[in-house]
């Protein structure tokens, strides 16, 4: 049995799906992590636009302190889907050029 997303994290995510334009496309989740530990230390959303611009949308304050395992599941709850690895994990890339971010892009619900 797996542990449903913290609730507040799950209505955040729900919300952003509202908030978002047809044209924001694609949409990438930031964050970072606090420490060594798994708790979240940041959340951010980014978009792009037909123009390939990308921007800073959202911050999803209730991610902090959860885990990556907890906003994933958010995503999938609410309708998002991402690429997965080899080895069917979520295809996070790592950012050290910019202190340590780890990068999740995400297909918006329908």
């Amino acid at each position: 049995m797996t542990a449903a997303p913290p609730v507040e994290l799950l209505r955040e995510v729900r919300d952003l799906a509202a908030s978002l334009h047809p044209r924001l496309h694609p949409v990438s989740v930031r964050v970072r992590l606090d420490g060594t530990g798994p708790a979240l230390a940041s959340c951010e959303v980014w978009t792009g636009d037909g123009d390939a611009m990308i921007a800073h949308h959202t911050d999803l304050p209730a991610a902090i302190g959860a885990t990556m395992l907890d906003l994933e599941r958010a995503l999938v709850t609410t309708g998002y889907a991402y690429a997965l690895t080899g080895d069917g994990r979520p295809k996070w890339r790592y950012d050290a050029n910019h202190g340590g971010l780890y990068l999740l892009d995400v297909a918006r619900p329908l």
